[in-house]
């Protein structure tokens, strides 16, 4: 019989404070303006709505690994890391008054972050409650 008792290590919270969570995201919504207009010039818009896509997804998942709600009280972490995209759409909106084209593409574009932004959330909120042990 084992009689060594020694005390289990004290649970620590691997959760980020708030405040760096939405720096970091902050930070991500600058690379995703970049990657927007790298993949928008080089390779056409069906590639850039992609590429973005898939960036707020993976960028999503990366900010909300580990918490099980997620999807419900990480939306200012999604706002932050949208809000470039989403000031570009408005200021598309404010001064290109008569190219209806770029407005169409450019809240398509800010639908596409933010859905896949949802989605990361969620996806992070799914492998968060599938980790953590029944009681």
């Amino acid at each position: 019989m084992n009689t060594h008792t020694a005390s289990l290590p004290t649970a620590k919270s691997s959760r980020r404070p708030l405040l760096s969570r939405w720096l970091v995201a902050f930070l991500l919504g600058f690379v995703s303006l970049f990657l927007m207009f790298f993949l928008g010039e080089s390779f056409g818009e069906p590639a850039m709505y992609i590429g973005v896509g898939v960036f707020a997804l993976g960028a999503q998942l990366f900010l909300s690994r580990g918490h099980v709600a997620a999807l419900r009280t990480d939306w200012p972490v999604i706002l932050c890391l949208n809000f470039m995209l989403l000031l570009s759409m408005v200021l598309c909106f404010t001064l290109e008054h008569n190219n209806p084209g770029a407005h169409l593409t450019a809240l398509v574009m800010a639908g596409v972050a933010v859905a896949c932004s949802y989605a990361g959330a969620a996806l992070a909120a799914l492998i968060a409650r599938n980790r953590t042990p029944a009681i």
